[in-house]
């Protein structure tokens, strides 16, 4: 079992050489491109959209939301060949606050970095805060995370909620978590900065 995954990584790694980026694709992500993002897409006005964490395997993402404002940050400089057309920052999540304007993002993507780089408490509020300053009020955030030994970062959901995070429901599925069946036990769940009262 354990050689599973690094066969499955190879074999999408080849399968993007040969031009086929859907091939091998994993379930999370098969959900993340089909139903997660199509969702945002079809929003009525133009999106601004801040994805966190790419990597050749993301590349669709902008496909997808050719429509909307589309930029991406990651801490990797390597990364930056996969990131955004229309705007790529090289720098850690935690330091998003730095890079985007208050209240200036529609919508938070976060896929696959908690776990994998952000992973101690320091880190997950310090992310958690800057999610909550770059985005508008009633914007949403999509956090993607591996519920496995091994991946498990300091738990994202209350750091969110301390930060200002409401959780929100997916409307195509009417739930504000999804449990993607698979060894990786991948995790989305969503969330909402509140509109104010007054």
């Amino acid at each position: 079992m354990a050689l599973l995954w690094p066969l499955r990584s190879l074999l999408r790694q080849a399968a993007h050489l040969l031009g086929n980026d859907r091939a091998f694709a994993s379930a999370d992500r098969r959900l993340l491109e089909d139903h997660i993002l199509p969702h945002f897409a079809a929003a009525p006005e133009p999106l601004s959209v801040l994805f966190v964490g790419v990597h050749w395997y993301t590349r669709r993402c902008e496909q997808v939301l050719s429509a909307h404002r589309y930029r991406t940050i990651d801490i990797d400089p390597r990364a930056a060949r996969h990131g955004s057309t229309q705007g790529h920052v090289t720098a850690s999540a935690t330091e998003v606050a730095s890079h985007f304007p208050p209240a200036s993002v529609d919508l938070v993507v976060v896929n696959g970095v908690f776990g994998w780089g952000l992973n101690d408490r320091a880190q997950v509020e310090a992310a958690a805060r800057g999610f909550f300053e770059v985005l508008r009020e009633g914007g949403d955030l999509v956090v993607g995370w591996n519920d496995i030994i091994g991946r498990r970062p300091h738990p994202v959901a209350p750091a969110l909620e301390a930060a200002g995070f409401a959780r929100a429901e997916f409307p195509p599925l009417a739930t504000q978590v999804i449990a993607v069946p698979g060894s990786n036990r991948h995790r989305f769940e969503f969330f909402r900065k509140p509109r104010r009262a007054w």
